[in-house]
């Protein structure tokens, strides 16, 4: 490989470890190493950047749906 290459190798390997510890991230259950970690490569990597926005927002999504009671829950089905 040639010395250019390097740094963009290293950097993709990079995207792709912190993409593996996104969701722990979003979930608090990094130790802070690791999660300072992931939010120092998502303040200058755009695309992890980008990936890390919007599994916050679907997570955030989702956790809104899981408090919504379900028909099941709702007392007008209690007969």
């Amino acid at each position: 490989m040639t010395p250019s290459l390097r740094p963009i190798k290293r950097h993709r390997q990079r995207c792709r470890e912190v993409r593996a510890d996104m969701s722990d991230y979003l979930d608090g259950e990094l130790d802070p190493s690791a999660a300072a970690a992931v939010e120092r490569h998502a303040r200058w990597c755009p695309n992890c950047r980008r990936m890390l926005s919007n599994l916050s927002r679907t997570l955030g999504g989702l956790r809104a749906l899981r408090d919504q009671p379900t028909p099941a829950d709702s007392p007008s089905s209690e007969t």
